[in-house]
């Protein structure tokens, strides 16, 4: 790739109630969650942004910015990315997704086309905290919100959605999509490694 997408942004906004503790704090082989999602983010966005509540997530040496909604979980987090952006394309990714890799997101990046959002699909299943969202998007973000309408996968498929499905692609590898919301989860993952 040859220019980097100018920003990127890692929603971490979570009081993560099935967790019990801030998901991308929690250490996973000795380094935070988030660590391994911004070390294959930075050398692809000009800008990588935090948005979280949690002042914690200053030491990474990243901006973190509050959401602007609260309490209605990421629905909230992206329109605070899209409000805060200044560019026209952004890269949205969960910090609950140690195994994404530099490689996944160049090729989700590589192939955004005129679609308002650009996410990947897995058996079938949109994975709405991993794709690329149009800043033309933050109107009718916000209006969806305000209707109350706040579950990812209804709101996505409101905009000019694209959608690539990734079976049988290498850099996808299974345990890509593993988000880590439990405990249980967790150790799985680290089973993984």
């Amino acid at each position: 790739m040859n220019s980097k997408m100018k920003n990127g942004y890692i929603l971490a906004g979570g009081k993560s109630s099935r967790m019990g503790a801030d998901k991308g704090l929690l250490l996973f082989e000795g380094k935070a969650m988030i660590e391994y999602v911004i070390n294959q983010m930075l050398p692809v966005f000009d800008n990588l942004v935090i948005v979280s509540n949690n002042p914690e997530y200053e030491k990474f040496g990243l901006e973190v910015i509050p959401d602007l909604i609260k309490n209605i979980g990421p629905a909230g987090g992206i329109y605070t990315a899209l409000h805060h952006s200044n560019a026209k394309l952004n890269f949205i990714v969960s910090c609950d997704m140690p195994f994404v890799t530099q490689e996944a997101i160049e090729f989700v990046v590589n192939n955004t086309n005129e679609s308002q959002i650009v996410l990947i699909e897995n058996k079938g299943r949109i994975e709405p905290l991993f794709g690329v969202y149009s800043k033309e998007c933050e109107e009718n973000w916000l209006q969806l919100i305000e209707q109350k309408i706040i579950k990812l996968q209804d709101m996505v498929l409101q905009f000019k959605l694209k959608t690539i499905p990734i079976e049988n692609k290498e850099i996808f590898a299974a345990s890509f999509f593993k988000n880590i919301n439990t405990q249980e989860d967790f150790n799985n993952a680290l089973n993984l490694l």
